[in-house]
């Protein structure tokens, strides 16, 4: 009868144990990768105002895929191309409203992004819905997919 409880016990104690490390395995430092995601939202908007591409270039995988607010498919070179030669001039660009949803090694982030410049001599106000698929890498975070969409005018 000793045997039978010392056995129950030894594998009610490692259930416990297995779980525990399950669940830390499950629950990395979400606030801190939470934050270096809200803060590379908010550098790709500082970015597209400046007009440089360097940011885009390192955090964009390779296989990166992505949907323009008017619905052309891009890859990465193509998302490069479009901030480097883009003919407008920005006064203000900012992410706002980052949400951030993480489950492991992936997280989905929603944001708000609001743009002021012009275009061809002509001013413009604009704010765009951007959603994008991030994979955490061995070198940190990486966009595999966005999609933008702009919302309606005022």
């Amino acid at each position: 009868m000793k045997k039978v409880l010392l056995l129950f016990i030894l594998f009610f104690g490692l259930g416990f144990t297995v779980a525990a490390q399950e669940e830390d395995e499950l629950k990395p430092n979400q606030e801190a990768d939470r934050q270096a995601i809200s803060n590379l939202e908010q550098g790709f908007a500082h970015a597209i105002q400046l007009g440089n591409s360097t940011i885009f270039n390192t955090v964009f995988s390779d296989d990166f895929s992505g949907v323009t607010w008017y619905g052309e498919v891009i890859n990465k070179a193509q998302q490069i191309r479009l901030i480097q030669t883009s003919g407008n001039s920005y006064q203000f660009v900012h992410a706002s409203d980052v949400q951030v949803k993480i489950f492991r090694d992936v997280a989905s982030v929603l944001s708000l992004r609001t743009e002021r410049g012009t275009a061809g001599g002509r001013s413009f106000s604009r704010q765009f819905r951007v959603l994008r698929v991030y994979i955490n890498t061995p070198r940190g975070w990486r966009v595999i997919s966005s999609q933008e969409t702009q919302l309606p005018g005022k």
